[in-house]
């Protein structure tokens, strides 16, 4: 009950503030009041409700989508099927009420249009109540008898459904948490990976653009060339060779040995290094000619505090917005590595849910990779325009 409050509570507070706002912007309250006004009529809060509200319209879309396609490529008779075809052979009628169940729990019982209205109360995010149905067999003075029983009721926000026949995981198993677990884990990994490459790229770009058409930038510029000439699965296994091979680092990950992070932490941020640097140095050059780097110049300023201090902090303005999308992308990890060293992530998820056939993961995948985006670009979007004092609000 606390979980229901709790959840209701803090949806009612956000669409009363919202509304709040709204009304205070547009003067209908506290219209004469400074203070009211600088807080609620903020121009950057009124454009990230803004983007917020248009970032849920592309997750519904993503939704709807999902919802259509999963449907199209995989009838619920025929997953039954595949799930539950050795039952069929031996019990029929067990066959019938385990089908008629994990169809109720998968929300494809009644009408399409009844499934698309589950679908939704399933994933919008508001506490809901969600129970296993497991079954057993009795049998009384030689009668027997299957009957389906309810445990493992828990209050979730968000239910993508269950998970069926992955090895290693009891069916029955909710998606959500299954994500959830594999998340952390490609975030445990993708985080150090995204720190390394910022580590690395923006002293990359920076020496690039200072020494422009001199030995370090051809020597930079044919490094990325080379990346983007060479295939992502075959760079990826040069340096699996390199980090494996030559200074002998674990080959498979193993979350107690901390050694077995490495290669995969080394391969994303080097690779990643790349083109951070390119784009440092081709804003940064693109900064060169400035008037206010000319009137710099012309006071005497050294050239290192001209690169650091003015070319540097306007350049590195449009690479702001990529930082949100990297600290949350490190959430969805990497497919290729995280199969070359088997890492248990969410990129790893993608390959077990296919091999599987298991369609309420793939769903699942594609509606928390799709909300990351989304939030992702929201994010970058909303500190771009907070440090980029170019950026007006006004109409």
């Amino acid at each position: 009950m606390a979980t229901y409050i709790i959840g209701y509570t803090v949806i009612i507070l956000l669409v009363v503030f919202i509304v709040f706002s709204v009304l205070v912007k547009k003067k209908i309250l506290f219209g004469n009041t400074v203070s009211m006004q600088r807080i609620f009529a903020n121009p950057l809060l009124h454009y990230s409700i803004r983007r917020i509200l248009s970032s849920l319209i592309s997750i519904v879309l993503a939704m709807l989508v999902t919802f259509f396609l999963i449907r199209a490529a995989k009838p619920a008779d025929e997953t039954c099927g595949a799930l539950f075809g050795q039952i069929k052979m031996k019990n029929p009628a067990l066959y019938e009420m385990q089908c008629s169940a994990w169809k109720d729990a998968m929300g494809l019982s009644g009408s399409l249009v009844e499934q698309l209205l589950k679908f939704f109360f399933s994933v919008i995010p508001f506490p809901k109540l969600v129970c296993k149905t497991e079954f057993a067999t009795l049998t009384i003075e030689g009668l027997t008898e299957t009957k389906g029983i309810i445990s493992e009721c828990r209050t979730v926000i968000f239910n993508l459904g269950r998970i069926y026949k992955i090895p290693g995981v009891p069916d029955g198993y909710l998606v959500t948490d299954y994500l959830l677990s594999r998340a952390a884990i490609s975030f445990k990994i993708g985080i150090f990976a995204v720190i390394l490459e910022l580590a690395l790229g923006y002293p990359f770009g920076i020496l690039m653009a200072k020494y422009q058409n001199r030995l370090f930038d051809r020597i930079g510029k044919g490094y990325i060339m080379i990346i983007d000439a060479i295939p992502g699965v075959a760079y990826y296994f040069i340096w699996m060779s390199i980090l494996c091979g030559l200074f002998n680092l674990p080959f498979q990950y193993d979350a107690d040995n901390v050694a077995s992070y490495l290669p995969a932490i080394l391969t994303m941020g080097i690779t990643g290094m790349s083109g951070i640097g390119l784009w440092v140095r081709r804003y940064m050059v693109d900064e060169f000619n400035g008037d206010y780097v000319k009137f710099a110049r012309s006071k005497g300023l050294k050239e290192n505090r001209i690169m650091t201090v003015h070319i540097l902090r306007n350049a590195v303005v449009p690479l702001v917005r990529t930082f949100p999308s990297a600290v949350i992308g490190a959430l969805l990890g990497s497919y290729f590595i995280e199969n070359m060293y088997g890492i248990p992530g969410i990129g790893n998820a993608l390959m077990v849910s296919q091999n599987t056939s298991n369609v309420w993961l793939i769903q699942g995948i594609i509606l928390f990779s799709a909300a990351l985006s989304v939030l992702s670009y929201l994010f970058g979007d909303i500190v771009t325009a907070a440090v980029d004092p170019r950026i007006s609000f006004t109409n």
